[in-house]
């Protein structure tokens, strides 16, 4: 009889002083947990403990303390129950520590069904009513030694990175309004970790905790690869995916209703015949073969030897796609130190690759079960980061799988038209980078710290996503190579590269439309042996380097005034800087420089960012046409026009205008290019080098662009072309 796979205890706070919030949240997760192992048809037993229940309530098992009624698998009338349970009168009192207790004493009578793991989980709402702490180093110890793992949910949590180990950390959002005794109890919460290495999340994370389950078979293993008599590899096999969620397919025969009868027919090579009652064997098939009935098949049978058995070789299209089932996916390498494995291995794959083979074996995981399983071997050539490997993957030889079709990752009403892919698109373009700093000590309402905002997305459009994510990632390396061709052929013509840059925009346009075409977005099997999760680790990858995160101070401003308005504090004006008035008048003509500093000098003080950002832009724009006004002049004052154009610039630094002083520029050298300002541009843009900004270290490409810019000779070339 085979073991159950769990016992969970869920322990619950019901008590009156509870957040209602908390109290809602705690019962959806509860039973959320019932309905996805009853979907899936899991072994687990449930059970659950409610803390603050009434004193006068019959079934109390500890002080505010009631447990259900049995230890069970989940099904509809559990969660049925669970709903009515949980209606049980509550009062203000109430010990999670009892709670736990309580729980504890479930898990040793769930000992009798032999669970494979077993867990508690806590969802409680650490408040400001005081707690007896007295035992709580006998329950944690019990828990640790039991071997019981304790995850524990409440409403206030975030994340930060650790100082020193760099993993997610959880923590209680500080707000001043915690009492000393709230502030205790989330102390003692915090010492579960440590103490019991319990797991401390919010309730969106205690779903995911609770659904995270270790798979069964090992990370790793070692195993020998015999091919003929004489060739022998020793190999190290690690798991490189695994899908969790298994598929459950039931054959149903006919309706309540419905008259089901049996024909019973004969068949020899395809021909109907008509045989004798005494012609007939008893039997039952398998594989499409009759075999006759013998009591010599319930004898039990010698066990197979565990690991790695080889079969034969085969073409690597013999075996279609489909029959690839996706319950786990090994990677499987020579042992670690092992040379002349190692290039044996790599022999092997070379010659596999060649051939356009794959090798077929079967492998036994598991000696206790002893169950055979037929795995397919393909090969993957060494690069500069990977030695020579095999990727083993499972095939799926039950019956049902030629009778029923897998399920469809994508089905029809998913599929994404050309519009939904233009809006991802538009959606990436317009995403703000800017917002996801790299500052692991800011609280967060996620475990791991992900610059690209794309995690809050519906599952749907996750591969959408990265499909145009791909995209533009090939557009900008095609960007990149086409400028290193361009610095190259610097002197050709100017009407020569516009017509390349508009080529450059129609290949790009019709690259995205040949991927919306190629792009089969229902496909009903997953691929193997190239797990989605890798491709978009990469992809993620990618793109943190090509989009750089840019620090923005004015975020910074806008998550610190968010979180003080959470905590209840009010915002505090900073005294020192006294707001200046703002002057009636603009910049004039007379004396811009000293005009604008002193206009900026009264934007600075503004304490509102809002406010601040409209006035520079304000004050902006009066510079900008302040300086083509200027420019117009028959008699150039080239010093006074340099210094505003410094000034304007550095400004721009301050308040994150890259975007607009690069507009500018561009406009600037058009005009100095039309009236041919050729001792203007030299002896003040140059040699002050007001170009485009350029954020950090400048890098190859910079250079050039900046380079491309100040070149005088291209736009000399480019008016005697006009």
């Amino acid at each position: 009889m085979a073991s159950n796979k769990e016992c969970l205890i869920i322990v619950l706070d019901v008590r009156n002083c509870a957040a209602e919030d908390v109290k809602l949240k705690s019962v959806k997760c509860a039973s959320e947990i019932i309905k996805e192992k009853i979907v899936c048809d899991k072994k687990d037993l449930v059970s659950f403990v409610l803390v603050g229940c009434d004193s006068r309530e019959k079934d109390l098992k500890a002080p505010n303390v009631v447990q259900y009624e049995k230890i069970q698998l989940c099904t509809w009338n559990l969660l049925l129950d669970f709903f009515k349970f949980v209606n049980k009168t509550a009062c203000e009192e109430g010990q999670w520590l009892d709670g736990l207790k309580v729980a504890l004493k479930l898990q040793e009578e769930a000992l009798v069904f032999k669970p494979a793991r077993r867990r508690i989980l806590l969802l409680f709402d650490f408040n400001s009513f005081p707690q007896d702490y007295a035992k709580f180093n006998t329950i944690t110890d019990t828990l640790f030694n039991a071997d019981i793992e304790l995850i524990v949910g409440t409403h206030n949590i975030s994340y930060i990175d650790g100082a020193e180990s760099g993993q997610p950390q959880a923590i209680f959002n500080f707000s001043r309004k915690c009492s000393p005794v709230e502030l205790e109890n989330q102390k003692y919460a915090l010492s579960l970790v440590s103490r019991c290495n319990a797991t401390l999340c919010n309730f969106k994370e205690a779903l995911r905790t609770v659904f995270k389950v270790t798979n069964r078979r090992p990370w790793s293993w070692n195993a020998k690869l015999h091919i003929g008599s004489k060739i022998s590899i020793n190999l190290q096999g690690v798991i490189a995916m695994k899908n969790q969620t298994s598929v459950k397919l039931k054959k149903v025969w006919g309706e309540d209703n419905e008259v089901v009868s049996r024909e019973t027919r004969h068949f020899i090579k395809g021909t109907e015949v008509t045989p004798k009652p005494e012609d007939l064997v008893t039997g039952y098939m398998l594989g499409g073969t009759p075999v006759p009935y013998d009591d010599a098949l319930l004898e039990p049978k010698e066990p197979h030897p565990p690991g790695l058995h080889f079969f034969g070789f085969i073409k690597r299209d013999a075996v279609p796609d489909e029959y690839f089932c996706g319950d786990s996916l090994y990677l499987l390498v020579h042992q670690k130190g092992n040379t002349a494995s190692a290039n044996k291995l790599d022999a092997l794959v070379r010659a596999l690759i060649a051939s356009d083979r794959a090798i077929l074996c079967w492998k036994i995981y598991s000696s206790k079960f002893n169950t055979p399983r037929m795995v397919v071997l393909l090969p993957r050539l060494a690069d500069d980061s990977n030695p020579a490997t095999l990727n083993m993957l499972e095939v799926s030889y039950t019956a049902q799988h030629h009778f029923w079709d897998f399920p469809a990752l994508r089905t029809a009403k998913s599929e994404s038209s050309e519009e939904q892919l233009q809006a991802i698109d538009r959606l990436i373009d317009s995403t703000d980078l800017e917002c996801s700093l790299r500052d692991t000590q800011q609280p967060r309402s996620w475990p791991q710290n992900d610059l690209l905002p794309f995690d809050g997305l519906p599952s749907i459009f996750e591969q959408n996503v990265m499909d145009i994510l791909e995209w533009k990632v090939i557009k900008k390396e095609d960007d990149q190579s086409s400028k290193k061709e361009d610095d190259q052929s610097s002197k050709k013509k100017d009407d020569q590269s516009s017509k390349k840059k508009d080529d450059q925009a129609k290949k790009d346009a019709d690259m995205f439309a040949q991927m919306v075409k190629d792009k089969k977005f229902s496909d009903v099997f997953w691929r193997v042996p190239e797990p989605l999760e890798e491709k978009s680790k990469q992809a993620a990858a990618t793109v943190k380097k090509l989009f750089p995160m840019r620090y923005s101070r004015e975020w910074l401003e806008k998550l610190k005034a968010k979180e003080q308005a959470e905590n209840g504090e009010a915002v505090k004006q900073e005294p020192p800087e006294k707001e200046i008035p703002m002057p009636s008048d603009g910049v004039g003509l007379s004396n811009p420089v000293q005009d604008f500093t002193r206009i900026l000098a009264s934007v600075r003080s503004i304490t509102n960012a809002t406010q601040k950002d409209a006035r520079f832009q304000a004050l902006a724009a009066q510079v900008r046409v302040l300086v083509f006004t200027l420019l117009e002049r028959k008699k150039l004052n080239s010093k006074e026009l340099g210094e505003l154009i410094s000034l304007y610039r550095e400004s721009c630094v301050d308040f994150n205008a890259f975007l607009e002083y690069e507009k500018f520029a561009d406009e600037l050298k058009v005009a100095v290019r039309a009236k041919n300002l050729k001792e203007f541009w030299q002896m003040v843009v140059m040699d002050k080098q007001l170009g485009p900004l350029v954020l950090g270290e400048p890098t190859l490409d910079d250079e050039l662009a900046l380079k491309a810019y100040y070149g005088i000779d291209n736009w000399r070339e480019e008016m005697e072309v006009e």
